[in-house]
């Protein structure tokens, strides 16, 4: 698939966040549709990593005591923040919504 820049403007990127995938595409080496690839991916693992801790946290509210789903709650909570935001959230998402529609 042949990523361009007018494809990912017309998909919804800034022209900022353009400049981002670049920097990193010419730190890091690649092209760009590895790196908007690379970045659903990561939206993808995210998507997954939070749908585990809703069904360990549905779990303890079924089978724990008050005090364990609310500090267990809290700790769900604080993980998926975490690996929420260790990668770059917006620009995920972007690239997962782009590569979801023009993927051949």
């Amino acid at each position: 698939m042949k990523v361009t820049d007018e494809a990912l403007l017309r998909s919804g990127f800034t022209s900022s966040d353009l400049q981002k995938i670049k920097n990193n595409v010419e730190s890091y080496g690649g092209t760009l549709g590895e790196a908007i690839q690379d970045l659903a991916n990561r939206f993808r693992i995210v998507l997954w990593i939070t749908s585990v801790c809703l069904m360990v946290f549905i779990i303890l509210v079924l089978f724990s005591a008050k005090e364990t789903v609310v500090g267990g709650g809290i700790s769900i909570l604080i993980a998926i923040l975490i690996v929420a935001f260790i990668q770059p959230p917006v620009l995920s998402y972007k690239s997962w919504r782009f590569w979801r529609k023009f993927r051949d």
